[in-house]
């Protein structure tokens, strides 16, 4: 089958989509059918039958997923991939062969035994929180499988009232900013429309990129933080299960670092594992060459492929994600060069004489490597409705920059 064969193949298969003015409204009982049928796979164990029952309703759902709406762009994309992202973690647990994961509680004051609540508990009640626990957690916290670099966590240890007034105070701090940001879009869009200057248009793309960054930035962080005060004051959760989504902007010296250690850990696991799988089926070692960078190309490919179906879901075209996606694993193979090169270009003594240089450059890096990419993912989501539909206090942000930015305009 040629190229031209596959992809007339696949408009085809989409073509059976309504546009977007038709869809229906989203079933309720989508997202709850999804959680039960893993929570009853983890639940009776790994096995074939259940992983096969598993993948075909959620695969069904993800499938006949396009046809709904739930009537908000920001719900509608970003609760999408959901589908997705539990298969993929449900297939990544079913590979354990131990018995699955296993809560062992909070590291400080391990749990008595050495940890309980695999799917081997003795009590039915007991294996169903354990298999609720396991469905809930993107991160592993408080379980043996925990992701890397998850951000120290100075509040574990807080009352439970206290951590929830912390967290109530960090929700109004991060919508304050993403509306201050939303605005600054509104502004720069309205004068955007009658700038001729290519030097000014530029940077009004500029400022929006970056106001989309700290939109996305705050808006993961306020979701995270009302799911801290609200899971810890119900009781549903102790403080220490809530350590910080990000972690420091300080540690953000190189593209690589921002993945890695200073953007959200969400979905590191479900997005890493059928790379690690593919390594291991092409008989590559663990930190070659080979296997480091199939790993990293294949997790920015299926994060890709996973945001350009939620753009599709809101739009049905594609908004910057490729682009954005993309270059990200090609931006940091060439850094990786470039500090392989400088790593045997300068001795010992020099590199730690320059040390701050270096670090420094690689900020300015970053920066530039994000000032580029951004810009087309947020010019995309800023024109579907993403960035600035959020709720009324972004409808209203928004609508109040391009009053200002249009009575700016007749001033001027």
């Amino acid at each position: 089958m040629g190229i031209s064969e596959f992809n007339s193949r696949v408009m085809e298969l989409f073509s059976h989509y309504p546009p977007v003015s038709e869809r229906l409204p989203l079933p309720p009982q989508q997202i709850p059918i999804a959680y039960a049928v893993v929570i009853l796979a983890y639940f009776f164990g790994p096995g074939f039958f259940q992983t096969q029952i598993t993948s075909y309703v959620l695969m069904i759902i993800a499938f006949y997923r396009p046809f709904f709406t739930s009537g908000d762009v920001v719900t509608d994309y970003t609760m999408s991939s959901m589908f997705f992202v539990l298969w993929i973690m449900h297939v990544y647990h079913a590979g354990n062969k131990d018995g699955g994961p296993r809560y062992i509680g909070n590291p400080e004051k391990p749990l008595p035994g050495g940890g309980v609540g695999d799917r081997d508990s003795p009590t039915y009640l007991q294996k169903l929180k354990w298999a609720v626990r396991l469905t809930a957690t993107p991160r592993g916290i408080g379980w043996d499988w925990q992701v890397k670099n998850v951000p120290p966590h100075p509040g574990a240890n807080l009352p439970p009232l206290q951590f929830v007034w912390g967290q109530v105070v960090e929700v109004v701090w991060r919508t304050a900013l993403k509306a201050v940001a939303v605005y600054v879009i509104g502004v720069c869009k309205a004068v955007q429309l009658s700038t001729t200057s290519l030097v000014a248009d530029w940077l009004l793309d500029t400022t929006v990129a970056w106001c989309g960054a700290v939109w996305s930035w705050n808006t993961i962080g306020a979701s995270n933080a009302a799911g801290a005060a609200i899971t810890v004051m119900l009781g549903i959760c102790e403080p220490w299960e809530w350590p910080p989504v990000f972690g420091s902007l300080g540690d953000a010296w190189s593209v690589r670092q921002v993945w890695s250690t200073s953007y959200h850990q969400l979905m590191r696991k479900p997005f890493q594992f059928p790379g690690l799988r593919l390594a291991r089926f092409l008989c590559l070692k663990k930190g070659t060459f080979g296997s480091r960078y199939l790993q990293l190309y294949s997790t920015f490919y299926i994060s890709c492929c996973i945001h350009r179906y939620q753009s599709y879901i809101v739009s049905r075209h594609e908004n910057g994600e490729f682009a954005f996606f993309m270059l990200q694993p090609v931006i940091i193979s060439v850094e990786d060069f470039l500090r392989w090169v400088w790593r045997k270009s300068v001795s010992p003594k020099q590199k730690e004489d320059l040390a701050r240089f270096e670090v420094l450059i690689g900020y300015f890096w970053t920066i530039a490597a994000f000032t580029f990419t951004l810009r087309y993912v947020i010019k995309g989501w800023v024109g579907i409705g993403l960035i600035g539909g959020g709720g009324p206090d972004e409808k209203a942000a928004l609508q109040l920059g391009l009053q200002h930015g249009t009575m700016y305009l007749q001033g001027w």
